[in-house]
């Protein structure tokens, strides 16, 4: 696998990762954290070209245009992720969480 490109947020606390693998196949995710995806799934969710999609991704985040989903556990982030439907995974999430933007901005405090 090819070194990853790395991404870091305006505020220095989230880093994402876009790999290509050996075989050509990208995979896009936060550091540290589980949850990634591909440019299949984000064309979709974005509603552009596949060929097009991490880009389009990348460019988006980094204009906070998409807000961010963080789980934490006791103020430590354990793992950041992208939802393609916020308002069910805020609605179902069992632990605390932050919605946040790429610059840093705290949209929402979520604790259920």
């Amino acid at each position: 696998m090819n070194e990853p490109v790395r991404h870091t947020s305006t505020d220095g606390k989230l880093t994402l990762l876009v790999h290509v693998g050996a075989d050509g196949e990208t995979a896009v995710g936060f550091e540290g954290g589980n949850w990634h995806t591909h440019p299949d799934l984000l064309a979709a969710m974005l509603g552009v070209p596949e060929e097009v999609a991490v880009k389009e991704f990348i460019s988006r985040l980094q204009a906070d245009d998409i807000p961010i989903v963080v789980s934490t556990d006791g103020g430590v982030t354990v793992d950041p992720w992208v939802s393609d439907n916020l308002e069910a995974t805020l609605s179902m999430f069992g632990s605390a969480c932050l919605l946040r933007y790429w610059s840093g901005a705290v949209v929402v405090a979520y604790d259920r």
